[in-house]
């Protein structure tokens, strides 16, 4: 015979057991510090290490000039603007200081078509300067804000330009400022060419966007200046046309660039 009263108290005894034994899992499993699920981990971008990349955009510039007598004797001031296009490549290094400090160094070389042209009367002769912008190219630090693949960045350096300048003698004589023919001069269509390679300063700013964990898309501004540039420009049998000229010369550059990145190991922080 069934002792009714037996089996439920072991049923009520068994289903207790298995309670508190469900129960004390999950606690034993965090005392023994096992997470009971993956975590979640938000990705960063890797903004470390070396890169290099290219870039083309356009340009403008202005100059302002002094023009000299082969006594020294100033002769003429004027001024010019000019534009064209760029493009090239560059190189650098990043390394992120802070979760959201970066800090860098580029370095980088462009070809140019900037180009402007020049035309000026004194009281014996009119002339032609046309000066094009052949290449250029920055060494800068780069300081920058991060929001994961997001950088805004200030830039500032050293920069170079290698120019020429190409002057035409248009007219001679007393007449030429006053739009006459002037005067018979084996002078007149003569070329004096000079060109040099300048030192100077760069600064600007940019916006990159990292698209791919190696790549990068950015938007780039340059301010470029090189001031007290010397040219000089003689013609052949005639000593007395000589002139140099003295210019102070602004360029302002504004270009798009792709880069790749080769990620180092992410900086740690504690936060």
């Amino acid at each position: 015979m069934i002792k009714w009263g037996v089996v439920m108290k072991t049923l009520l005894f068994a289903t207790a057991a298995v309670l508190g034994l469900a129960a004390a899992q999950p606690a034993n499993a965090a005392d023994l510090g096992i997470p009971t699920t993956a975590p979640i981990v938000a990705p960063f971008y890797n903004w470390n290490g070396f890169y290099f990349g290219g870039n083309v955009g356009g340009g403008t510039g202005h100059t302002d000039y002094n023009s000299y007598l082969s006594s020294g004797a100033l002769d003429f001031t004027g001024n010019y603007d000019s534009r064209g296009f760029v493009g090239g490549g560059q190189i650098g290094f990043n390394y992120k200081i802070t979760p959201q400090m970066l800090i860098g160094v580029e370095a980088d070389g462009d070809w140019s078509s900037i180009n402007g042209t020049a035309y000026g009367c004194t009281v014996t002769v009119c002339a032609t300067g046309n000066t094009n912008l052949n290449d250029f190219g920055t060494v800068r630090g780069r300081v920058g804000y991060v929001s994961n693949n997001f950088l805004l960045y200030g830039t500032g350096g050293w920069a170079w330009s290698e120019a020429g300048t190409n002057r035409t003698i248009n007219c001679v004589g007393a007449t030429c400022a006053a739009g006459g023919a002037g005067t018979a001069s084996a002078l007149v269509g003569m070329v004096a060419s000079s060109s040099g390679t300048e030192g100077g300063w760069a600064a600007g700013a940019g916006i990159e966007y990292g698209f791919l964990p190696n790549w990068t898309v950015r938007a780039q501004y340059l301010h470029l200046e090189f001031d007290n540039v010397g040219r000089s420009f003689a013609y052949a049998g005639f000593p007395t046309a000589f002139r140099s000229t003295l210019a102070n010369d602004g360029v302002e550059t504004f270009t798009i660039g792709v880069n790749y990145l080769f990620n180092w190991a992410p900086s740690v922080f504690r936060y």
